[in-house]
């Protein structure tokens, strides 16, 4: 007569059910490398890792948007880099065509040649971004900003808008400038005038023969309009640089924190295993042992 019941080999078949399903576990950790599995295993060490990974991914597009935001600012600064030594090279033919040795034809070949350069500086005006959005139309990113008319001047077809995207909870980053303001309002005194029309100046001059001394202070203004305004990106992409800095201590200390949370002990875990298996196959042996006696072995 067997003295183990039913009950006695439920229970212990219960209790080698749970050791092997630990013993799989601490496997599926090891494996991984990863304390938790299930957010079962730690609910509160769950929502604190599913919130810091959270935060990870917002900064991940700040940080998008940053590089977006340079990118743009770039061809931006580079645009209004070569609109000023365009207005430069027009300042040097300008005064060459003042000295006393060059007559009114050559100062009209002078006159043709700031005539290609003007039509030269409305292609920069007009310069679109690596998606084909015009970089100096305001919103209207679709809209050709510059077009001559019928008077020989320049019509302004944009919008005042700036484009901003964020960068920080709180803090977002211009992706570009004001094109009027750019473009067409250079301080003369109380008055503003617009970089075409001071060519068409230089321009009506050297073609009638001479050139004026107010029209060399008027391309002077010029340069020193557009550097102001080269200025003004150059600020928005060191803002971007500080922030870009910004956001990868965060992301390396969220980093840290997240695998602080998640990451396994592997040789604490190797050793919990070696423990678990140690006494999975001793209470097998032992069960094996209880099982085999009948009442005879205890009335010896």
């Amino acid at each position: 007569m067997q003295i183990s019941t039913k009950l006695y080999n439920e229970r212990a078949l219960g209790q080698f059910n749970q050791i092997t399903s630990d013993i799989q576990n601490t496997q599926a950790r090891i494996a991984t490398g990863k304390q938790l599995l299930r957010a079962s295993d730690d609910p509160s060490a769950a929502v604190n890792i599913a919130f810091a990974k959270e935060q990870k991914e917002i900064l991940a597009r700040f940080d998008s948007n940053i590089d977006r935001a340079q990118s743009r600012l770039a061809l931006t600064e580079s645009t209004l880099g070569d609109a000023i030594n365009l207005l430069t090279r027009v300042q040097e033919l300008a005064i060459q065509a003042r000295n006393d040795t060059y007559n009114a034809e050559d100062r009209k070949a002078i006159g043709a040649e700031v005539s290609q350069l003007k039509e030269t500086l409305m292609g920069f005006a007009n310069t679109r971004d690596t998606q084909g959005k015009f970089l100096f139309s305001g919103y209207r990113v679709h809209t050709q900003p510059f077009v001559a008319n019928d008077e020989g001047g320049v019509d302004y077809h944009g919008d005042r808008g700036l484009h901003a995207v964020q960068i920080s909870e709180t803090m977002k980053m211009k992706m570009g400038i004001d094109g009027a303001e750019a473009f067409l309002r250079v301080r003369d005194g109380d008055k503003a005038e617009s970089v075409f029309s001071i060519l068409t100046t230089i321009e009506d001059e050297l073609n009638a023969g001479f050139i004026n001394a107010p029209a060399l202070d008027k391309i002077d203004n010029a340069i020193s309009h557009l550097s102001i305004q080269r200025t003004v990106i150059g600020a928005q992409m060191n803002k971007g640089d500080v922030q870009k800095s910004a956001i990868a201590k965060r992301m390396m200390l969220m980093e840290e924190d997240i695998s602080k949370m998640e990451d396994a002990d592997l040789a604490k875990l190797v050793t919990e295993l070696q423990s678990k298996i140690v006494n999975r196959d001793a209470a097998q042996q032992a069960f094996v042992k209880i099982g085999q006696q009948s009442l005879f072995d205890f009335i010896r």
